[in-house]
């Protein structure tokens, strides 16, 4: 097996074993079951509440998670995964008693907390070690195929499509956590690939489709 082969497939178990309780919403065939609650990663919550109590402070944070009508996650933030409409009614409150700006910068702050969560806890030391060592082009497209296999993470039931290249892109279509700019994801993804690639990687995102919302991470880096 190939180095990048290796530490892709490490990179894969590593997700696996180690993620939360993971309930599954697929048919015996793998297509979703649409009737059943999508759900995401808890650390859509917990993160934020992290970042809200650092800009906004325990009071008025647990008001929110009150307002949201999740006051029980504040005062025990959950362990397992949480359904997504849940962590979207958190963010919708927040971005309508928050200004645009605050909302932004406690999104993003979350979602990096998130994405050194995830480097912390989640990608074995050695594979960490030698992504690193890899060229970018190679290890984005490691990193890649890791986050489209554990896409549940992070987008529940949504259809997640990754492609190599530069850009790179990460497109979510029917994305359960939708927000203005994205800024909660684009943080998780900058935050992975800057300090897996070892420099700094810029991510843009775009709303795409007409039928159907599409959202295109694009992620950019020099050589």
């Amino acid at each position: 097996m190939s180095a990048g082969g290796g530490i892709g497939q490490s990179l894969l178990n590593a997700a696996r074993s180690a993620a939360p309780d993971r309930v599954s919403h697929r048919h015996s065939d793998g297509t979703p079951d649409l009737g059943a609650a999508d759900t995401v990663g808890p650390n859509a919550i917990i993160q934020t509440r992290a970042a809200l109590i650092e800009t906004e402070g325990v009071v008025r944070t647990r008001r929110l998670f009150v307002e949201a009508g999740i006051a029980d996650w504040y005062d025990e933030p959950p362990h397992s995964m949480v359904p997504a409409e849940a962590v979207h009614r958190l963010n919708s409150r927040l971005l309508a008693s928050l200004d645009g700006s605050t909302f932004d910068a406690v999104m993003r702050d979350a979602g990096h907390r998130t994405g050194h969560y995830i480097l912390d806890n989640r990608i074995p030391g050695p594979a960490k070690a030698v992504l690193k060592l890899l060229p970018a082009p190679l290890a984005a497209r490691m990193l890649l195929k890791a986050i489209r296999s554990n896409s549940w993470t992070f987008a529940g039931q949504a259809e997640v499509a990754v492609t190599p290249g530069h850009p790179a892109l990460i497109e979510i279509v029917g994305n359960p956590l939708p927000m203005p700019g994205c800024p909660w994801h684009s943080a998780v993804f900058e935050t992975l690939f800057s300090t897996l690639l070892c420099r700094p990687v810029h991510v843009t995102h775009r709303i795409l489709g007409v039928r159907e919302r599409l959202d295109r991470f694009e992620l950019r880096w020099r050589d």
